[in-house]
């Protein structure tokens, strides 16, 4: 789990809805492409939509014990045209009669549909990059760096198969998950991806408290290094930032030992 992938997945979805072609039909990690209608059906309707979600991603944390990197993280966004169709198939509870289905779809692209993507495309980055865009400045704030933005035909898996729907990836550095609470102070980015969510509806809220429910209280100062670092409590000890046994807050270093391998131990007074 990354917290910081649930935001940028999050904050995107709040930076796009209601601000390009495909109006709200903005979702994480999924394809809402069908209304239906006081029917249950709606027959050859078109729609557009815009799913976000992450995919691949690579720490290089310089060769350290360091679990919460979250290093290239690619933030796909794919947005097209779809259709709704009825196929009449027979009801699985009552054998021998039949019931409408609608079965969604993307359609091959031709003139107009690729109009639409490409100003859907441009659209996306626009809405991005929007500084008066308060969630849109989040999601920019959740990534170090931009490291390659791609764009490629999305929703099929076939060759020369040419469908209304693009695919835009952008392969980020994003910021590393937080350890514990003092690294989300007022105004840190995850603190005001925070305040996004809790400003939304009762859904947006619960994600909040679940989120923020994963990172613990910081712990003492020791320990709170140890975890940064990513070092066992023996390494940490023979760095000399351990406990010291039997040792309390009164307690008093008078002398220390530097032990140099190769040769003799030397005594240092305080």
């Amino acid at each position: 789990m990354s917290l910081i992938r649930i935001a940028l997945r999050q904050a995107a979805v709040l930076a796009l809805r209601n601000r390009t072609l495909a109006e709200d039909n903005v979702l994480d990690s999924e394809i809402g492409v069908l209304a239906e209608d006081s029917t249950g059906l709606r027959v050859n309707h078109k729609q557009r939509f815009i799913a976000v979600y992450t995919d691949e991603a690579e720490g290089k944390p310089d060769e350290q014990r360091l679990f919460h990197e979250n290093g290239l993280v690619n933030l796909c966004i794919e947005f097209g045209v779809t259709t709704a169709m009825v196929e009449r198939v027979e009801d699985p509870d009552n054998p021998g009669r039949f019931m409408q289905t609608v079965i969604p779809g993307i359609p091959f692209t031709n003139r107009m549909p690729e109009f639409y993507l490409d100003l859907l495309g441009r659209q996306i980055r626009s809405c991005l990059s929007d500084g008066s865009n308060e969630a849109a400045e989040v999601f920019r704030s959740l990534i170090g760096r931009v490291v390659k933005v791609t764009c490629e035909r999305a929703g099929s898996a076939r060759e020369n198969e040419r469908v209304a729907a693009q695919k835009l990836t952008f392969s980020v550095q994003a910021l590393r998950d937080p350890q514990f609470l003092s690294d989300v102070p007022e105004g840190a980015p995850l603190a005001r991806f925070f305040a996004l969510l809790e400003a939304g509806s009762a859904d947006d809220r619960k994600l909040a408290d679940l989120m923020r429910a994963q990172i613990p209280a910081t712990p003492d100062h020791i320990e709170a290094a140890r975890a940064r670092i990513g070092l066992t409590l023996s390494e940490l000890k023979e760095l000399g930032l351990g406990f010291i046994d039997g040792a309390d807050e009164a307690s008093v270093i008078d002398t220390v030992t530097l032990d140099v391998s190769g040769a003799e131990s030397v005594e240092v007074a305080s």
